[in-house]
């Protein structure tokens, strides 16, 4: 079904409202598929980071690498 965008802008408020709520709603969901291993994975990292907060990198050391090994 195709549908005129001028059509759906002449709707009233809270139609127009009602339609964007649902619309947001439906492309929200395709975007927050989490895996239940992406899950675990971030949660292991944040375990590890909460033990001990001074290992790994700054976000400073991390854009030195990268533009270094990237010629950035």
């Amino acid at each position: 079904m195709q549908v005129q965008k001028s059509v759906l802008l002449a709707l009233p408020v809270k139609e127009r409202l009602a339609l964007a709520e649902e619309l947001w709603s439906s492309v929200e969901a395709e975007f927050h598929k989490d895996s239940s291993d992406d899950i675990a994975f971030a949660k292991e990292r944040l375990s590890l980071h909460l033990e001990d907060p001074e290992t790994g990198y700054s976000i400073n050391q991390l854009k030195k690498y990268f533009s270094e090994k990237h010629e950035i």
